[in-house]
């Protein structure tokens, strides 16, 4: 591994875990596992299960770091006596582009509890087990789940059938789920709310009667809410909350429980109608393009692609996912936006398997993820994210969405367009004569917006490669290379 210099800025990413610390340096992940844990990871290294976890790429891959490259990346970082237990630091693979459960399609979120379901199971065999349970654990890279949190295993005690994660699994894996199936709550207004996720009074109190007594929300949710309401009286001074039994039964307790659960989660179907819009048939039989409109689209962005794009691309407004599919089949690593979660949901269930590298996410642009978390510094914003990450960005049928839909003026879509790319953006631009626009502007006049005045904003900041208009003359394409102006 090559080290960084220790002038390098430093930034800590983990600020609740007292087992250890993840540190970024540069584009280096660190994780400095303390002393008292470190026993603990001496065991945990040697897991069959990891291992095989590790090579389907289902777990972050890790490797511990020699004392002496510590002290020359780390200095600031103190160390115990030599004839101390020392720190182990550990060098993580890191994921492409990081992503949080409030950007997830349902399903997602439903396969990154299942990967943890799975991960706890086999853990269970060897003594082992996740002390914790939250969807921030996982990190998709491309459409697979990827479990990166390290210090969240640990040593079990063979006696005790119990999974004290259990109530955190259900706060941040099913309650989200049973609230979008049965709410048409999206997992962004549940995680921005509450990085804990969602307890089952807080579920308890949104819903009818009726729904109380649906079958599939009477015992994950009814039960545990008037459960939660007398537990404080006759539970406070309950002696002992632990089930010790014989190591073999304890396990199989603790399998059927995580069974029961991966049952429960895989077998949640999810109505995306309720999250329906007028955007959401754009790509099926209400598409504003002709047969041969969409061919000539399909052609350049291909061509321009290419050419002009190297690693990544960003697709905003991705809708289906058909060009960020075609991004993707050229060998890029791709992060598809929309703000429709139907729409991200069809792009992940169309691309996991065929398009791996593809990792769709539900982030409206005009809108974006803010920055969140403990002192707003845990998780990142989506538009810090991006910075320096995508050498072609692709706008494709956006720019009249957001001048009619959100108002946002040109200008100001231009620079957003210049600050997501490192060096290509491919641009569509509409004209207000457009049969779409038309139905977007609701009265509203936008005669002023010709195609010269469009490209007198990308000139500001972009030189034109090339542009091509499609046929019927109210749309044109256009290939913009970034301008480094000093």
């Amino acid at each position: 591994m090559n080290l960084l210099p220790h002038n390098k800025s430093l930034r800590s990413l983990s600020l609740r875990d007292p087992s250890g610390t993840l540190f970024e340096i540069g584009t280096q992940l660190i994780r400095q596992i303390h002393s008292s844990s470190s026993v603990d990871w001496n065991q945990i290294k040697r897991s069959p299960t990891l291992k095989k976890f590790t090579e389907k790429g289902l777990f972050v891959r890790s490797w511990e770091i020699s004392d002496t490259d510590i002290s020359n990346l780390l200095p600031e970082l103190s160390h115990k006596n030599k004839n101390d237990i020392k720190d182990i630091y550990l060098g993580h693979e890191k994921i492409n582009f990081v992503n949080y459960p409030s950007e997830w399609a349902p399903e997602m979120l439903r396969e990154a509890g299942l990967l943890t379901l799975d991960l706890a199971t086999q853990l269970s065999a060897e003594n082992l087990g996740l002390k914790d349970a939250t969807p921030f654990n996982v990190l998709f890279s491309g459409g697979l789940p990827v479990f990166v949190d390290v210090l969240s295993v640990e040593k079990r005690d063979p006696h005790n059938s119990l999974w004290l994660a259990y109530s955190q699994f259900s706060k941040t894996f099913i309650n989200p789920l049973l609230a979008y199936q049965h709410l048409g709550q999206p997992l962004y207004k549940t995680f921005l709310l509450s990085r804990e996720g969602l307890t089952a009074t807080d579920f308890y109190t949104q819903i009818s009667f009726l729904k109380k007594l649906h079958p599939s929300l009477f015992t994950k949710i009814t039960v545990p809410a008037l459960l939660e309401l007398w537990s404080d009286k006759k539970l406070r001074n309950h002696p002992n909350t632990e089930k010790l039994m014989d190591p073999e039964r304890a396990q199989f307790t603790l399998k059927f429980l995580l069974n029961n659960l991966k049952k429960s989660i895989s077998q949640l179907n999810f109505n995306h109608k309720q999250q329906k819009t007028q955007f959401n048939n754009y790509m099926s039989g209400e598409s504003p393009y002709s047969h041969l409109q969409f061919e000539n689209k399909e052609r350049l962005v291909k061509k321009w692609l290419t050419l002009h794009s190297k690693n990544s691309v960003l697709d905003v407004g991705c809708n289906d996912g058909h060009f960020s599919r075609i991004a993707a089949s050229l060998g890029r690593r791709v992060v598809a936006i929309d703000s429709e979660v139907e729409l991200i949901s069809k792009t992940w269930s169309m691309s996991r398997i065929s398009h791996p590298t593809l990792l769709p996410l539900v982030v409206n642009i005009a809108n974006p993820s803010p920055a969140s978390g403990w002192r707003n510094q845990e998780h990142r914003s989506f538009l810090d994210r991006t910075q320096g990450q995508f050498d072609c960005v692709l706008m494709l049928a956006l720019v009249h969405h957001l001048l009619t839909t959100e108002s946002i003026l040109l200008q100001y879509i231009i620079e957003l367009a210049k600050e997501l790319t490192t060096e290509h953006v491919i641009i569509e631009w509409v004209s207000p004569s457009d049969p779409m626009f038309e139905h977007l502007k609701k009265g509203r006049d936008y005669t002023h917006l010709t195609a010269q005045v469009f490209e007198q904003e990308c000139l500001k900041h972009f030189a034109i490669i090339e542009k091509e208009t499609l046929p019927g003359n109210t749309r044109t394409l256009y290939c913009l290379k970034k301008l480094f102006l000093t």
